[in-house]
């Protein structure tokens, strides 16, 4: 019954072809352009350019390096803080592209949404130890 329908119609068979080669395609353009995932080892060991707002001084790091420091920060993320300046201590450092800064904060911050359920917030802080007893002889 199919092949008496494709003889019939020879266009079906052409439409399916066309739409095979063409998802066949999208894969392997998909698979061969490396942007697949923003944790590929290739993108992770892609270098990035930090510069420096208050001194102007640049820096080349791994964006795996980069992507580390972010996520071990034990704040909340915050988009206005960059990485620590060496030189001052600060947090001035951006990479040169800021929707680069921006999605990988952005990213991080889902993600650390998605395992703790609740929009990133800085550490909470430890209560103050409740007062000593009174001494015996007072």
């Amino acid at each position: 019954m199919l092949r008496e329908k494709l003889q019939s119609n020879p266009w079906i068979g052409w439409c399916v072809a066309i739409a095979a080669l063409c998802l066949s395609g999208f894969l392997m353009y998909r698979n061969f352009s490396g942007g697949e995932s923003p944790y590929s080892p290739e993108r992770m060991r892609e270098k990035v350019t930090i510069k420096f707002t208050d001194t102007g001084d640049t820096m080349e790091m791994y964006r795996g390096d980069l992507d580390y420091e972010i996520r071990t920060r034990g704040e909340g993320l915050d988009k206005a803080k960059g990485i620590i300046n060496p030189k001052t201590g600060q947090p001035t450092g951006f990479p040169y592209n800021p929707d680069d800064w921006d999605g990988m904060i952005d990213r991080i911050a889902k993600q650390r949404e998605a395992i703790h359920g609740k929009k990133d917030q800085p550490a909470p802080v430890a209560p103050a130890a409740p007062a000593p007893p009174p001494s015996p002889g007072t």
